[in-house]
C-alpha cells in the first residue's frame, strides 16, 4: 500500500493529502519546460486524478547539480518534511557524467543520500538516468549514463531500495539533456505507475 499522510484542510470537512519529496538537478527542476513546470508538478496531478486525494510533491531539484551537491544539502530537505513525507524521489547523476565523477564516489553519494531517506522515515525509489543525446556540454562522457544505471541498479539491490526504470525518452528532449513540457509530463507518468504499483 502507497505510504499516506492526511489531516483536516478545512473546517467541517476532511481532505486527504499527500506529500512527496523528489530530490534531484534539472530533471527535477523542471528546466526548458516551457510552461514553467516540472515532473513533479504532473506526478502531483496525476497522482490526484487517480486516487481522488490531493497529492504535492516538493520539488527540490536544483539546476546543474550532481549527486555530490546534493549529498551536501538533502538532509535539510529530508528534514523538513520528516513528519509528513512518506515517500521520497531520488533522480540524480546527469551532471556527474560531465566530470565524470568516478563511479566509486557516486555509488556512495547514491548511497548516503538513499540511508538518509530511510533515516528520515521515508520510502525511497530511485530513478535510472534517461539517456543522453548530442550536446556540447555532454558530449564527452555520455557512456557514463550506462555505467552509472548499473550502479544504481546495483545499490538499489544491496540496500532493498525499489527502481524506477527510465528509458525510452530520446524522442522527448530538447536540447538532448533537458525534456520538453511532454517529456516531463512522460516522467511523471513513469513515477506515477511505479508509485501506484506498491503494495
Amino acid at each position: 500500500m502507497i505510504p499516506k499522510i492526511g489531516g483536516y484542510l478545512s473546517e467541517g470537512s476532511m481532505m486527504i493529502w499527500n506529500e512527496i519529496v523528489c530530490l534531484g538537478d534539472s530533471l527535477t527542476f523542471g528546466a526548458r519546460d516551457r510552461y514553467g513546470r516540472s515532473y513533479p508538478a504532473e506526478l502531483g496531478k496525476i497522482l490526484s486524478d487517480e486516487t481522488g486525494e490531493f497529492y504535492i510533491c516538493h520539488n527540490y531539484g536544483i539546476n546543474g547539480e550532481t549527486s555530490s551537491d546534493l549529498l551536501r544539502r538533502s538532509w535539510s530537505n529530508l528534514k523538513s518534511n520528516k513528519n509528513t513525507a512518506k515517500i521520497c524521489l531520488l533522480w540524480i547523476g546527469t551532471n556527474d557524467t560531465k566530470i565524470p565523477n568516478p563511479t566509486h564516489i557516486y555509488q556512495d553519494n547514491l548511497r548516503q543520500l538513499l540511508l538518509s531517506i530511510k533515516a528520515n522515515g521515508m520510502l525511497p525509489i530511485i530513478g535510472t538516468l534517461p539517456s543522453l543525446k548530442f550536446s556540447p556540454y555532454y558530449s564527452k562522457n555520455r557512456e557514463y549514463v550506462e555505467i552509472y544505471n548499473t550502479t544504481i541498479n546495483d545499490i538499489a539491490y544491496k540496500l532493498g531500495v525499489e527502481v524506477c526504470q527510465m528509458g525510452s525518452l530520446e524522442e522527448y528532449l530538447i536540447d538532448g539533456v533537458h525534456f520538453t513540457h511532454e517529456g516531463y509530463n512522460k516522467v511523471a507518468n513513469i513515477w506515477a505507475k511505479k508509485i501506484l504499483s506498491l503494495e
